[in-house]
């Protein structure tokens, strides 16, 4: 049977030195969330600065992951491109590194149709050896309908999708539709906000920024749901929030960047200069964050 995602992954950050992926702190950072009771990691994501990094620099994030989860957990390769035949020389590659299995954006930069989304996807898990998870991120590339996913998971390679959408509608249409064409599909929220609802909703888990920087916070969330205990496990969510709004309050990714900085790892140089606007910005939350943080992680029992 395949792989499907579940549970809590974290959509892992990069550090940064020289201009290239920090492979060693970034082997830090994942062995901190293995510690921290994750159940997969998703190297080469969207908060994880995907976008800047070379062929070549996003298979060796891959395979510094691999290497340092030891076949304890589940990696989950990221294989985000503009052509199809790059995510699948991605695919392969994460598979040689030993990857579990596969994350796919629909193809950034140009926009199409839900048919051609769907021929693209298709296409890409057709020709791929480990399974694939598609990845809705409208605030990157085309939003994936839920008619169009329903359609994908009947694909025999397509497992599950990571939905970042935020939007509940269609998480529920998805519910509603994707089990007909695979009672298996695992339906995963990518909005850390949504995560208690989604479980109530019957999704099987999420794959956040958040999981990475907090992994403690959301693995609490989903044992609490998963232990019935409903009322703890919203409560927790709740007061969850505050620190997931002010990580979302800076430019994408930084909000995030900083939150892992507080918890002890150096990020290293933004790829892109900051402007003098953002860097007052990222100070002045430095404070009200750790504070939050400091104060939430107290409420882990």
């Amino acid at each position: 049977m395949l792989l499907r995602p579940s549970g809590v992954i974290s959509a892992m950050l990069t550090p940064w030195r020289d201009g290239k992926p920090d492979l060693e702190t970034l082997q830090e950072i994942a062995e901190f969330q293995i510690n921290g009771g994750l159940t997969a990691l998703f190297p080469v994501s969207s908060v994880g600065e995907a976008g800047y990094m070379t062929f070549e620099q996003k298979c060796a994030v891959v395979a510094a992951v691999v290497e340092q989860a030891a076949g304890r957990m589940p990696v989950w390769a990221g294989i985000p491109a503009t052509t199809p035949e790059e995510s699948i020389e991605l695919a392969h590659a994460a598979e040689r590194a030993g990857a579990s299995g596969v994350v796919l954006m629909p193809a950034s930069f140009y926009h199409y149709d839900a048919a051609t989304h769907a021929q693209y996807f298709s296409q890409i898990a057709s020709a791929v050896n480990l399974p694939l998870c598609l990845y809705n991120i409208p605030f990157f590339a085309d939003a994936l309908s839920a008619e169009t996913v329903a359609e994908l998971a009947a694909h025999p390679n397509i497992v599950g999708i990571k939905d970042s959408s935020g939007d509940g509608v269609g998480f529920m249409k998805m519910m509603a539709t994707c089990p007909q064409a695979d009672p298996d599909f695992a339906l995963m929220t990518g909005r850390e906000e949504f995560f208690f609802a989604s479980l109530c909703a019957g999704g099987k888990g999420s794959v956040t920024g958040t999981a990475g920087v907090l992994p403690e916070v959301m693995r609490r969330i989903y044992d609490l749901f998963s232990a019935h205990r409903l009322p703890e496990a919203s409560e927790l969510q709740l007061a969850a929030i505050p620190v997931m709004s002010m990580m979302a309050s800076l430019p994408f990714p930084q909000g995030y960047k900083l939150a892992m900085s507080l918890r002890g790892f150096n990020m290293g140089e933004n790829k892109v200069p900051l402007t003098g606007d953002v860097k007052q910005k990222i100070a002045a939350l430095r404070e009200p964050l750790n504070k939050e943080i400091t104060s939430l992680l107290s409420n882990i029992k």
